[in-house]
């Protein structure tokens, strides 16, 4: 590794090709996403990935891992014989590769020597070489309220929980996924944890049926047939969907985070990004950079195995919660997600990782 600390990653200028490259790439290949997926490109039109932590250089004699420039699901679908060269490129000089796996669904690397970014995937199944990230959510405080943070007192009453989401199934789509999940309910019978695989939006609807019951809550929710984040897929206009979810989290004491397609959610990090306290439904997740934050200082986390007594844990947490620890968990939310989840952040804590484990594979 270069002595300052600043990593640097090589990338053949031959292998760039028409499609979506990885954001890593951003400050110098532009930013790879278009129109349709408004949300996503704001974030990077808006922040950048933090050059003084790492470089971009054609000159392998000078990197210190060599990086695959597409998302792997990308390379699967149409160039798997570019990843072999930058394999073999990787091999032949003795460096690790990095590769953008990150997707919501994830498949097998079977290279050696590989660090691979992820967001999802499960606890309970463990894969070398893998480098944990949140999903890429945008400062909402900042696009939406012009950075205003205000803090929420704690009320005398019962715990406001909020929910803006996809939470609904067609039941053709509903059909579909049971039966697409039917090894998973299989082995679930054999080992509970399985049962975290179960499609997010399934999760969801169980965690809002759950909230809308109870009397030991007061929930507020704005449940939507599909995925709000894309044009293709979004029920009216994307600006005033998002302001709804602003909105609807603001105004609440907790915001329920639950999984989406992948085992994790943009949700969690945009909860934290307006200064709200999630509630988070850990279905096995990999939380992101768990050695060095306690989620705990900013998050409460559920077993979904205890997802039956959700509203029970939200209100007796909410009860025995002083006022002022309240509103210290939403100032640990807020500077959470500056200090380590926002994308201008983000690639300290992706270098700081690497660089540690690069030095412990030359001891």
């Amino acid at each position: 590794m270069t002595p300052t600390g600043r990593l640097t990653l090589y990338v053949n200028p031959k292998w760039r090709r028409a499609g979506l490259h990885t954001p890593l790439l951003n400050p110098w290949w532009g930013n790879p996403l278009g129109e349709s997926s408004l949300f996503t490109k704001q974030i990077f039109d808006t922040y950048a990935f933090d050059t003084h932590c790492y470089a971009i250089t054609d000159d392998i004699q000078k990197a210190d891992l060599v990086l695959a420039p597409y998302p792997h699901t990308w390379f699967l679908r149409h160039d798997t014989a570019l990843l072999d060269e930058c394999a073999r490129t990787a091999r032949k000089e003795d460096l690790p590769l990095l590769i953008d796996g990150t997707g919501d669904v994830e498949y097998p690397v079977d290279i050696g020597n590989t660090f691979i970014l992820r967001y999802g995937g499960y606890r309970f199944m463990s894969e070398r070489g893998r480098l944990q990230i949140p999903l890429y959510a945008d400062d909402l405080l900042e696009r939406c309220r012009d950075g205003r943070f205000e803090i929420r007192k704690k009320g005398e009453g019962k715990p406001v929980v909020g929910f803006a989401g996809w939470a609904k199934l067609t039941p053709v789509l509903l059909l579909r996924t049971v039966i697409k999940e039917l090894p998973v309910r299989l082995y679930s019978i054999f080992d509970a944890r399985y049962r975290a695989c179960t499609k997010g939006v399934l999760w969801r609807q169980k965690a809002i049926k759950v909230l809308r019951r109870s009397p030991l809550v007061e929930f507020h929710s704005r449940t939507r047939s599909s995925f709000s984040g894309n044009l293709r897929t979004a029920e009216g206009n994307m600006i005033e969907l998002q302001e709804q979810m602003v909105d609807t989290i603001l105004q609440s004491d907790y915001a329920l985070d639950v999984r989406g397609d992948a085992n994790n959610s943009a949700r969690l990090f945009e909860i934290l990004s307006l200064g709200r306290i999630p509630v988070v439904l850990d279905t096995e997740r990999n939380f992101p950079f768990s050695d060095k934050i306690d989620y705990s200082s900013f998050a409460l986390v559920i077993d979904f195995r205890d997802i039956a007594h959700l509203s029970e844990r939200i209100a007796e947490f909410h009860k025995n919660i002083s006022p002022e620890r309240f509103e210290q968990m939403q100032r640990n939310a807020r500077e959470a997600y500056v200090r380590y989840f926002r994308v201008d952040a983000l690639m300290r804590q992706i270098v700081e990782v690497l660089s540690s484990r690069l030095a412990e594979s030359r001891t």
